[in-house]
């Protein structure tokens, strides 16, 4: 069976409870840290499976990969660690992201790095499954949509793979190559620009580029029962992509909150209060840039207002 390994996201779609929100937890040191996190996991009740928590494109783009590869899906989240889609969990808040309300490196006396706390949340975390032994029981594919962040959080991990296993692995991520361990830059596959221009089925934002690419891999990339090395795979994917017209990019204005708060109320009713819309005309129309993530959250304002 193949995997499916995509990042959790900031976007939950369940409630979060006061004593889930990394931002709880007393500063501590981060192994203890670690350690007092997984204790409060462990007394929640899980009562959602790990794919109904997560919101946004990007993670359903890796949703839809896995149905049309039929593969095992994977999350690799900040909170929890390494967990079967299908897991029941509890809703959590934490983020890797620098100076998010939630994030983890707020909490850490001393050192702090994505990478050291991966391993420490993958020591204690009661959820968290080990890739190895996850990566040789399933002996297909093991596609990753990764972000930034994730693929370096993550990235002894997939070195750590037996050279066989580890044959195996397609990535799909944004992050440019020199930020890519060397090691791993051959299973990168080569999406780019053209992924988001008029010639291209799957376009969308930078933010959702990993699972749209992973996404695009499955539906026409992948063959059945498809043996082909990280070489073929990526010699197709180019092939695929040869004479795609890159995405068009000029820069878009930026505004305060204040300022994005009342475009959204102005166009709410044109837009019948679809998020999803409302953020094309700002970025397409009106030229405006703002964060899937931030704009969601002001948009949940005004709907809030809206009654």
């Amino acid at each position: 069976m193949t995997l499916v390994i995509t990042t959790c996201t900031n976007r939950k779609r369940k409630p979060v409870s006061d004593r889930l929100h990394v931002s709880a937890l007393p500063q501590a040191k981060i192994a203890d840290l670690a350690t007092d996190w997984a204790s409060r996991l462990s007394a929640a009740p899980a009562v959602f499976a790990a794919s109904e928590i997560y919101g946004g494109r990007a993670f359903q783009e890796a949703v839809l990969a896995a149905e049309i590869l039929d593969a095992q899906l994977m999350v690799v989240s900040a909170g929890l660690g390494l967990v079967f889609g299908n897991e029941r969990v509890p809703p959590y808040s934490c983020t890797v992201l620098i100076d998010a309300p939630d994030s983890v490196g707020a909490r850490v006396l001393g050192d702090f790095s994505i990478g050291r706390w991966w391993q420490a949340l993958s020591a204690v975390s009661p959820y968290r499954q080990s890739l190895h032994d996850v990566a040789e029981v399933h002996r297909g594919l093991i596609c990753a949509a990764l972000s930034d962040n994730y693929i370096g959080m993550i990235a002894d991990d997939l070195l750590s793979l037996p050279d066989e296993v580890r044959g195996r692995l397609r990535l799909f991520t944004r992050a440019p190559l020199v930020k890519v361990a060397s090691d791993l830059r051959p299973f990168v596959m080569p999406y780019d620009d053209r992924l988001d221009g008029l010639d291209s089925p799957i376009r969308g934002t930078r933010s959702d580029f990993a699972g749209r690419a992973l996404h695009h891999f499955a539906e026409y990339i992948v063959r059945e029962d498809d043996g082909r090395s990280a070489t073929d795979h990526a010699d197709a994917v180019a092939d695929a992509l040869a004479g795609w017209c890159m995405a068009a990019r000029f820069d878009r204005l930026r505004l305060d909150d204040a300022a994005v708060l009342d475009l959204i109320r102005e166009h709410w009713d044109t837009e019948r209060g679809s998020t999803a819309r409302l953020l094309r005309r700002f970025r397409d129309d009106l030229g405006i840039a703002c964060e899937q993530g931030r704009f969601a959250d002001l948009a949940r304002q005004v709907r809030g207002e809206r009654g």
